[in-house]
């Protein structure tokens, strides 16, 4: 299993490549579309953070990535609306999102199944 801040990293530039080409995609260039991206580099100044284990950083990062898969995902208005790009992309980002907390989740029970932080002790 891969480390939670190469996740997060892998995640943050998802998030700001994908943004800013939904950003560029629609016409209107609204800049509701400039959110991911932005919190792309949140979540990507975070990785050192992440990389020496700092819980209070780690517990943060799992709850903005949560929160943003699922203001992601509700940005989908599936009713009645055509996908088009713009929506399989929100989607993509989503899904990483989504898959981004379920690995850092994951991190935190084989953690705690540990109880010895071995999980980390690999990486130092």
């Amino acid at each position: 299993m891969l480390q939670p801040y190469i996740i997060n990293s892998i995640n943050a530039i998802i998030l700001i490549i994908v943004g800013l080409i939904v950003y560029f995609i629609h016409p209107e260039r609204p800049m509701l579309a400039l959110v991911a991206p932005g919190l792309g580099i949140m979540l990507l100044a975070s990785t050192y953070h992440l990389k020496k284990h700092n819980r209070f950083v780690t517990h943060t990062v799992t709850a903005l990535t949560l929160l943003a898969a699922v203001v992601i995902i509700m940005r989908l208005n599936a009713a009645g609306e055509e996908w088009d790009t713009v929506h399989a992309l929100l989607f993509f980002m989503g899904l990483s999102c989504l898959l981004t907390a379920g690995v850092f989740i994951g991190s935190f029970i084989k953690e705690r199944r540990l109880r010895n932080n071995r999980i980390y002790k690999d990486d130092l």
